[in-house]
């Protein structure tokens, strides 16, 4: 479709398009895209619909970002997009060594405009330089192809561990507006405990393990040999990661196929949400228990380490309940999401 003029009314009808989308957790920018609409006045349209929402009148608004016209707005969208770490300051210069004819603005001028199109400061997550190189992206569409032809009629059980500290605790809390939230924590983080789990889309979870230290090679064999057990005359297909622990899994499942997912694609492996399901409740159970510190241990005649290790298994056996078949039904309909983009070779950086 043609880009509208600068000038033209965008009709009623279309902007609920755009909000539409919005609401539906889609990428509206697409949307206003078809509809020749620009970015900048996609995320106006948003903006002002989030202020309506929450009873805020848009016409009632500090105006001074107006002092950047459409093509600045975009300009500086556009250097987001290609550099998302930029600072504020380095994008008001880029701006005016671009336009040094166009009125100069503040940083805070520059802050206060792309608050409009919904922009906002995040941290950066770090993906593995060939997350979507050729070799993977090749892997996954043999991986997509394979469970097209037989893996999606079998029984799929995926597997993988998780540890936990043994100072895991909430990360975020609440405080007065200008005041830290703080909180007296040991000088050591401790030491860890590994959970391995399976998963199935039928039952929920099917089997898990705690240990109180580190995974190791001959912990997961004898993992696996059990499962094997468990899963008996199934149908069934355990599917895993390639970790290195992984490698030699189809040594230990004598009756059951053993399935490695491709490399840099944990997007293919439902159980990981259901971990940060797990891990979430896992916090909160943690912090009702409370009376985690030396005195409490103490009490019961135990070292921290020992006590805190007793306190976290508890919990998390406690916390395992959450992983239902509701919640891995849905997680598996998540991951299955995925294989058409593997079939089509698109960047995946979830």
């Amino acid at each position: 479709m043609p880009r509208r003029r600068r000038n033209a009314r965008i009709s009623e009808e279309d902007k609920q398009r755009i909000i539409d989308n919005h609401e539906a957790n889609g990428d509206f920018l697409i949307t206003a895209a078809d509809l020749g609409i620009k970015r900048t006045i996609a995320y106006g349209i948003i903006r002002n619909y989030q202020n309506t929402a929450h009873g805020h009148d848009s016409r009632h608004r500090a105006g001074r970002h107006h002092k950047l016209d459409d093509e600045s707005l975009d300009f500086l969208v556009m250097m987001i997009e290609a550099v998302p770490t930029i600072t504020i300051k380095k994008l008001n210069e880029t701006l005016w060594d671009t336009w040094p004819r166009k009125q100069s603005v503040c940083d805070s001028t520059v802050a206060r405009a792309l608050d409009g199109p919904l922009i906002t400061l995040k941290k950066c997550e770090n993906i593995p330089q060939n997350r979507n190189s050729p070799l993977v992206k090749d892997a996954r569409v043999e991986y997509a192809h394979d469970m097209h032809e037989r893996g999606l009629q079998k029984h799929r059980v995926y597997g993988d561990e998780t540890g936990y500290n043994l100072y895991t605790k909430r990360t975020y809390g609440r405080a007065a507006r200008g005041e830290h939230v703080v909180r007296t924590v040991g000088g050591q983080r401790g030491g860890n405990i590994t959970l391995i789990a399976t998963i199935s889309d039928v039952g929920g979870l099917i089997y898990h393990e705690i240990h109180v230290r580190s995974l190791t090679q001959e912990i997961f064999n004898d993992f696996l040999t059990s499962l094997d057990v468990i899963l008996d005359d199934e149908d069934a297909v355990v599917i895993m990661d390639n970790a290195p622990c992984h490698r030699h899994a189809a040594q230990f499942m004598i009756i059951h196929e053993v399935r490695y997912l491709p490399p840099h694609s944990p997007f293919l492996n439902p159980i990981g949400n259901c971990f940060c399901v797990l891990k979430a409740t896992l916090k909160h159970l943690l912090n009702i228990a409370g009376g985690c510190d030396t005195a409490a241990a103490r009490r019961v005649g135990q070292t921290l380490r020992a006590y805190r290790e007793d306190k976290l298994r508890g919990a998390m056996k406690e916390a395992l309940i959450v992983i239902t078949p509701q919640l891995t039904q849905a997680n598996y309909v998540h991951s299955n999401s995925y294989l058409m983009k593997c079939l089509h070779k698109e960047d995946i950086w979830e």
